[in-house]
């Protein structure tokens, strides 16, 4: 990644990502990141069961992203995707870059509410990094729910513990000084001296830390952006997921601690589920084209049917008592 694109003007911003059996949720993510001004998608899927790949087929053919078929290697599905991402030219021409999951809404809580917005106030910063907001079950059962920011609205805390450390995504400058895109961020192409990284309300992430940092501590940088992370969604929806199998993680399994981990729901944050009208009046105008209102209609059913028969399943039901039990024993 060797383009300057300069520090004016309205930036332009691709967002890298893959995906495996998402198909009930593509489009309520995808709207939301184009309602706050992201104008690019490149989207890698692999092994698919569900009707993902005809949704983003569709979504290709109408120009909205550009899907490939992920050839994963032994890294994995999601470390895969990212070092075929190299090569894509809407990654390439783009000002800047993020890499975000579809179970990660970013929340701009500053400038005029868009990711470009916000970046155009960061003009002195190569890197700026998001970080998670986890929100929990909320004690959703089904799967048929409204839009995942609107659905679940409980969080864990705003103001962390003392020394607490919270993970965070980041989005890139296209400025050379970057090596190659992360699942969480960029690697370093020069020394950490020459590279300016913040988190979204301005805070400089220190220089001795910039080559390896993964989380921050004390300050997320919540007043300007967070990035709400729905790890768990309803419970028939994370049975599936559970199926599905981890995208960083080749050879793991979700267990029941997994759980527990990402059930925060100890205050209310409605902010994003107010404000996500824009979004789905995007989704309204792309569901106007008939192949992909029956695909998306499709996945639905699919998620929904498939999270009944885990959740009845001899598997599922010994899940759910192990969740119970390891809840009783924390």
């Amino acid at each position: 990644m060797t383009q300057d694109t300069g520090r004016s003007g309205t930036p332009n911003v691709v967002v890298v990502t893959t995906m495996k059996d998402e198909g009930a949720y593509i489009l309520d993510w995808i709207c939301h990141y184009k309602s706050i001004g992201v104008s690019d998608f490149v989207v890698f899927t692999n092994d698919c069961s569900d009707p993902t790949d005809h949704i983003l087929r569709c979504l290709h053919r109408m120009g909205v992203v550009e899907h490939r078929f992920n050839r994963v290697m032994r890294r994995g599905p999601h470390k895969s995707a990212l070092m075929w991402a190299e090569y894509e030219p809407k990654v390439a021409g783009a000002d800047w870059v993020l890499v975000v999951d579809v179970d990660e809404f970013l929340q701009i809580n500053t400038a005029d509410g868009t990711l470009p917005g916000l970046l155009a106030e960061r003009q002195d910063a190569d890197a700026v990094s998001f970080v998670w907001r986890i929100f929990g079950n909320a004690g959703v059962g089904t799967a048929d729910h409204p839009a995942v920011p609107q659905a679940f609205v409980r969080a864990e805390p705003e103001e962390g513990q003392a020394d607490e450390h919270r993970f965070f995504k980041t989005a890139f400058r296209n400025d050379g000084k970057f090596e190659r895109m992360g699942v969480h961020r960029p690697f370093l192409a020069v020394a950490p001296e020459e590279v300016n990284w913040q988190l979204a309300d301005g805070t400089r992430l220190p220089q001795n830390e910039l080559e390896g940092v993964l989380y921050v501590r004390g300050s997320y940088g919540y007043s300007a952006a967070q990035l709400n992370h729905y790890a768990l969604r309803s419970r028939d929806g994370f049975l599936n997921k559970k199926a599905r199998g981890r995208a960083n993680h080749f050879t793991a399994s979700i267990e029941p601690g997994y759980w527990h981990k990402f059930d925060r729901n100890e205050e209310e944050d409605r902010r994003l589920a107010d404000n996500f009208a824009a979004a789905l009046e995007i989704k309204e105008d792309l569901l106007r084209d008939a192949s992909l209102r029956e695909y998306h209609e499709m996945a639905q059913i699919w998620h929904r049917r498939r999270g009944r028969k885990a959740r009845i399943s001899d598997e599922g039901q010994a899940f759910l008592k192990a969740m119970e039990e390891s809840r009783k024993n924390a």
